[in-house]
């Protein structure tokens, strides 16, 4: 594995954040939320970006926008149709008779990556619906997390799909810790895997496997923090992981803040080696993965480490991250 090279691919000046990308009928897509900051507010909306040449130069395709905060969109095919799941909120606003925030979850449907039919979820209200994955047979699954049993915690369900739009819900994969976001990948012989982000101290994530029909989850802690997963079986059988890190790496200093890194996870022992660090800092993580030829890669992902308040900003303070894609050898 190589990093090849790392430019940024959009920079508004705002709040880019949360991607994702898909090489779908010999195009690449990257998909992001733009809004004015992090936190929950009434400003985020999706961009879908496209490029017809693997990912040199992208064209603004689409903004998917209604009275909902859209946030952490992620792609999906169903039959011919390119997909995106899009948690979202919605935003407190008491004059209007809305005294707190509401969790739920959208879908969309297109058929050219242009033109998209945005609906929310009902069976998925109070939840928040990940990246999908297609199974071994046939359908999709995705994980999606929300209150537990407990008022006070969280937790995460499998949800399977046929046609994209409607979720059923086949099995808990954790519902203690604080569990949220969690990155499904299935193995060849039909293994399932899931990387568990956890809130819990030393919030480490927990790796769950399964095998069909998915309803019994094995579990092991992982060795080191990790948010905003993302995990890919990569040709050669290599278990990557990506996502936000802050810890010192073996032997090292402390870093400041955050960075975007690339770790191996064993799946027997749960533990992360450090692979390569990403031009990152600030805000940042929440990467996406596809395959553009034999041996190459792209890699999507966020940050705010090249402007003096790319950190985590709430209320009305406005915050700028850009987008950036990296290109990686596989070989």
């Amino acid at each position: 594995m190589k990093l090849l090279d790392v430019r940024r691919i959009y920079d508004p000046g705002c709040h880019c954040a949360f991607t994702d990308i898909i090489r779908w009928r010999d195009r690449v897509y990257v998909t992001f939320r733009e809004a004015l900051n992090h936190s929950v507010n009434h400003s985020g909306q999706i961009v879908v970006l496209g490029s017809a040449d693997r990912g040199r130069s992208f064209q603004r395709h689409a903004r998917l926008a209604n009275a909902c905060d859209l946030r952490d969109p992620h792609f999906f095919v169903v039959g011919e149709r390119l997909g995106l799941t899009i948690p979202s909120w919605i935003v407190p606003d008491p004059d209007r008779g809305v005294p707190e925030r509401v969790r739920l979850s959208h879908i969309a449907l297109s058929d050219n990556a242009v033109d998209w039919e945005l609906r929310p979820a009902p069976e998925l209200h109070g939840r928040t619906l990940w990246r999908p994955r297609p199974g071994p047979d046939g359908v999709l699954y995705a994980a999606a997390y929300g209150p537990s049993q407990s008022d006070t915690d969280y937790g995460v369900k499998l949800c399977r799909s046929s046609d994209g739009w409607t979720w059923e819900t086949i099995s808990d994969i954790h519902m203690a810790d604080g569990a949220n976001e969690t990155e499904l990948c299935f193995l060849p012989d039909g293994e399932l895997l899931a990387l568990v982000r956890r809130q819990k101290e030393p919030r480490h994530p927990l790796l769950a496997r399964s095998r069909p029909p998915y309803t019994a989850w094995d579990k092991t802690d992982c060795s080191r923090f990790l948010h905003g997963p993302l995990l890919e079986r990569l040709p050669d059988g290599t278990l990557m992981a990506v996502g936000r890190s802050y810890e010192p790496l073996d032997g090292g200093k402390q870093i400041s803040g955050c960075v975007t890194r690339a770790f191996r996870l064993d799946a027997d022992t749960g533990r992360l080696d450090h692979w390569f660090t990403l031009p990152s800092g600030g805000d940042t993580s929440y990467a996406g993965l596809c395959h553009v030829r034999e041996g190459e890669a792209l890699l999507s992902y966020y940050a705010g480490h090249e402007y003096a308040h790319g950190s985590y900003r709430g209320g009305d303070e406005p915050q700028r991250c850009a987008i950036y894609l990296a290109q990686l050898d596989l070989s």
